[in-house]
């Protein structure tokens, strides 16, 4: 992993088994076998070529545009699936999964976001707030943005998700007693881990009162604070 002004060129671990990064991370042969890589989702497939299926890399493959007009999830959730299917095989056989896209910062994060929001039922704000703390480098488009709020309405109206979206566990013990002891302790590391490293909170953010998140219309993407307080 390197940082070029400001840019975090590589990959970043998320958590146990699991990395997002970018073009450079999906084409390093010696990050896949030293961190035993054998899962990659490529949100970028037509940028970005898949090169180790010839040693027994499996991939998915989303054909996903950095663009307004993309789609990121259809209406029955089928591409939803696909990501949480894909990540959690490779995580019940110990291996690891890599999540890249060209830079690392937006598409890959929001097939993480989808995971995350699935597997450990957090909300929104939880969500982007940890994958922050890991890659503090991203930005996400307005459009995906939206996308992923319609996604989190999705899950709740489908009581599959956003049931969390506090760090304190005691908070959130309510939400996860219906979970395994394995889920608990999984969500108590992702917790420690999150509070160790965190570089950046979701505060960060443009928040208005009601706590909705304001997006900055310059570019279309939503951007951290002291980017914007830059430009």
């Amino acid at each position: 992993m390197l940082y070029a002004e400001n840019i975090i060129i590589g990959a970043i671990k998320i958590k146990d088994g699991l990395f997002i990064g970018d073009e450079y991370a999906a084409k390093d042969q010696e990050f896949i076998l030293t961190n035993k890589v054998t899962h990659i989702l490529n949100t970028s497939g037509r940028q970005v070529t898949n090169m180790w299926e010839g040693i027994g890399v499996q991939y998915l493959t989303l054909y996903w545009q950095e663009s307004d007009k993309q789609i990121l999830f259809d209406p029955k959730q089928n591409t939803m699936n696909q990501i949480v299917n894909f990540i959690e095989n490779a995580n019940k056989e110990g291996e690891s999964c890599l999540v890249h896209s060209v830079k690392g910062q937006s598409r890959s994060c929001c097939a993480l976001t989808a995971y995350f929001m699935v597997k450990y039922k957090w909300n929104l704000f939880k969500t982007l707030d940890y994958l922050n703390s890991r890659r503090p480098d991203l930005e996400i488009r307005a459009n995906f943005f939206h996308q992923l709020k319609d996604l989190e309405t999705y899950l709740q109206k489908m009581k599959q998700g956003a049931l969390s979206s506090e760090w304190d566990l005691t908070q959130n013990n309510k939400d996860l007693c219906f979970t395994s002891e394995a889920h608990i302790q999984e969500e108590i590391l992702l917790r420690n881990t999150y509070l160790n490293s965190k570089n950046a909170p979701i505060a960060e953010f443009y928040i208005n009162q009601k706590n909705n998140l304001h997006l900055a219309k310059k570019n279309q993407k939503v951007s951290w604070l002291d980017e914007i307080s830059k430009k």
